[in-house]
């Protein structure tokens, strides 16, 4: 795929320039799909994760969440210490059963309250796992959730969808982010142009019964007393891949759910658009990372 780098700069805000933004930074949150930079770094290959690690140091997220950390588990885990030590971060990752891990990370300053990992087996596919994390300005801890729902299977991505509930509802009032790749287009989404797909292909994105994308998995996870989708409620429904090497169509499936007591804390949203390429003139990954920045206690007047 290639990465959207042509939209999206300016993002979304509460804010507005000159605003509350400029006056307190709070804190930036960012996802990103690696691609196969870790593929190629066990192959001797670092260019590609040394533009990706340039454009994290510029962004400087407080709390980083990744998936597709390909070969990061090897050597004991080499290629994720390593990511800790150069970014000057700690984290936690996730192993999936595919291989296809996720990982959470965090600057010093940030305190750790639990980390969460679910077992490989449970999950069809990539999986997911949670950090509780309390952050520099805010008092009460929140919830990130990274995941990864299945590019091949729209059924399991309504199975895995399902699992990712339990992270919101009336019982839980931690206030959390879900960052994910959905390999689907969240509702309200212009529908992709699946023309140029080739049927092989076409069922990893349309219903069995349908010819229109199967926004279910993320539908199930929006409404009353779940998430919501954060791109999307602030206006910004940039897509963040664009027209894949196998003819996927460009569209919108980096995204972050916010639950309902973390809402009034995001202040702003954006799909980063000027991501580098390597020296090799790569991309850095197929798709856009994304970032929001939530507010400190004082900023929301607590």
């Amino acid at each position: 795929m290639t990465a959207m780098t042509t939209a999206g700069q300016t993002g979304a805000t509460r804010d507005g320039p000159g605003g509350e933004e400029e006056r307190d930074a709070g804190t930036s949150v960012m996802f990103w799909n690696l691609f196969r930079a870790g593929f190629e770094r066990h192959a001797g290959d670092d260019t590609r994760w040394h533009a990706q690690r340039a454009l994290i140091l510029r962004e400087r997220p407080s709390v980083l969440l990744v998936t597709e950390a390909w070969c990061w588990d090897l050597d004991d885990e080499a290629l994720f210490t390593d990511a800790q030590r150069s970014l000057g971060m700690e984290g936690a990752l996730f192993h999936a059963g595919t291989e296809c891990h996720q990982a959470i990370l965090w600057r010093p300053g940030v305190e750790v309250r639990s980390v969460d990992a679910y077992l490989p087996g449970l999950n069809p596919w990539h999986g997911f796992g949670s950090a509780l994390l309390r952050l520099p300005g805010r008092s009460e801890p929140v919830r990130f959730v990274a995941a990864h729902l299945d590019p091949y299977s729209p059924l399991n991505r309504r199975i895995e969808s399902d699992r990712l509930r339990g992270f919101v509802g009336p019982h839980v009032r931690t206030p959390t982010l879900v960052a994910m790749d959905a390999n689907t287009v969240p509702p309200g989404d212009r529908e992709p142009d699946w023309s140029g797909v080739p049927a092989h292909r076409a069922g990893n994105h349309l219903p069995p019964d349908g010819t229109e994308t199967d926004r279910t998995p993320v539908g199930a996870l929006l409404g009353e007393g779940l998430f919501t989708d954060v791109g999307a409620h602030l206006g910004d429904r940039t897509p963040t891949v664009g027209v894949s090497e196998e003819g996927d169509p460009a569209r919108r499936i980096d995204l972050f759910l916010a639950s309902g007591p973390l809402l009034p804390s995001v202040r702003s949203y954006r799909p980063l658009a000027d991501v580098p390429a390597g020296a090799d003139g790569r991309e850095a990954s197929d798709h856009a990372p994304i970032l929001l920045r939530l507010a400190s206690d004082t900023e929301e007047g607590r």
